[in-house]
């Protein structure tokens, strides 16, 4: 059985996605594009989504990856192209509303408008601390970083899973997927992680410094 949605997502937000409709989108697919005109705000109440930024030579930059009560889509509100890209990590179900009952919501309800303003800040700063780590840290550190934040716990043992291919990592640092080959062959070699069967498995914490 599906979550209820009011546990997913802060009161306002789960008023105003029954406004919209359920829409299911397949693992892999791409949800919204960058560059293109947008007319709906998502919802996110099932699923996992991948937020992401392309230069010209379409190299990936990953802006985050997010689960229920995600609110995305709403960066064209002011008539401009779509900010970022939003692809499935896996099956996802949503709801969509139109742009016009969004602002109808907005302009009714300040409590919603509070509570969007609020998601988009926090969008933004962690968008900023990404850049900011980007600039200022090695890809080693983001890579330990990144570590400490997204594996989780299995049978005993930290653990990164099979959507956490080198190559997604080395999307979501900002870096070569050759640097990423070579931190994990020695991180390997030295005996802190264990790499095999679609995951690496974190064996003891990471030094501080490659």
């Amino acid at each position: 059985m599906a979550t209820p949605i009011e546990e997913i997502c802060a009161p306002p937000i789960a008023e105003l996605a029954r406004l919209g409709v359920i829409r299911h989108f397949a693992r892999k697919s791409l949800v919204v594009r960058e560059g293109e005109a947008g007319d709906a705000l998502f919802v996110l109440v099932d699923g996992r989504i991948r937020i992401f930024a392309e230069d010209q030579e379409e190299h990936r930059f990953v802006i985050g990856t997010y689960g229920p009560g995600t609110l995305f889509g709403e960066g064209s509100l002011d008539g401009g192209p779509r900010t970022a890209s939003v692809e499935a990590i896996s099956d996802l179900t949503c709801y969509v509303l139109s742009y016009a009952k969004l602002k109808a919501a907005m302009a009714s309800d300040p409590a919603f408008a509070m509570t969007l303003l609020t998601e988009m800040i926090v969008r933004g700063r962690a968008t900023a601390r990404r850049m900011k780590s980007l600039a200022l840290d090695s890809v080693y550190q983001r890579l330990r970083a990144m570590i400490a934040s997204e594996a989780v716990d299995s049978l005993g043992v930290r653990t990164l899973g099979p959507d956490w291919s080198q190559q997604e990592i080395a999307n979501r640092l900002g870096a070569s997927r050759d640097m990423v080959t070579k931190i994990f062959r020695d991180l390997s070699k030295g005996g802190y992680i264990a790499v095999g069967r679609g995951e690496t498995r974190i064996l003891r914490p990471l030094p501080k410094a490659w």
